[in-house]
């Protein structure tokens, strides 16, 4: 069981070194990620159809994987990582560099969130290098329905970084112990909340 004075190494998936890079950011308990604020959100609120996506424009789509490949560039001398993801209007190229991990995380079949720029290819629509998440679809759902994802969908927060620790990172900590922010001492008197129409701190963060 959490509380705020927990230290963060006793959440999941947070190592020694995980910690380390953790206190340089100032946290170092559960207090503290619950006060570390994100600096900017990216709005994803709303899912896209493949066929509405426009050039230039960030979205989230949701779609299943029909194809999905890697190749060595000859030169750049890199891995390409490139994918067909398709919903229920269109289809889609999606790319990805020196990531050819993301081959054997994703299989045909699968079905993804996935946010990022919308770039033009050639006369075609392609993603470069979008976030993804693997979700929970079947094909007896509808495509605009939510998978449950918090990295590609909704209001998605971004946060100041250190070395070797990454957006979905943090944001997978503060997912297992937000709920302990209705905890925090509010010290601002029910009057002067009432008067200035302000949030409980504990419903604010």
């Amino acid at each position: 069981m959490f509380t705020l004075n927990t230290d963060i190494t006793k959440i999941n998936r947070v190592g020694a070194a995980t910690a380390k890079r953790l206190k340089k950011l100032g946290v170092e308990t559960v207090e503290d990620l619950l006060f570390y604020f994100p600096f900017r959100y990216d709005d994803f609120s709303k899912i896209t159809l493949i066929k509405d996506l426009k050039t230039g424009t960030s979205a989230n789509i949701v779609g299943q994987i029909e194809l999905i490949e890697n190749r060595r560039s000859r030169r750049r001398r890199m891995y390409i990582t490139e994918a067909l993801v398709s919903d229920e209007s269109d289809t889609i190229k999606v790319i990805w560099f020196n990531q050819p991990f993301i081959a054997k995380n994703l299989r045909v079949g699968d079905y993804v969130s996935l946010a990022g720029k919308t770039e033009d290819d050639y006369g075609a629509f392609v993603m470069m290098s979008p976030v993804y998440e693997k979700i929970n679809l079947t094909p007896s759902l509808s495509f605009v329905r939510r998978g449950g994802a918090i990295h590609t969908q909704g209001l998605v927060p971004n946060y100041h970084l250190t070395a070797n620790i990454t957006h979905k990172q943090v944001r997978f900590l503060i997912k297992q112990i937000i709920g302990l922010a209705d905890k925090v001492i509010d010290w601002l008197p029910l009057e002067t909340k009432k008067n200035l129409k302000l949030l409980n701190l504990g419903e604010a963060i």
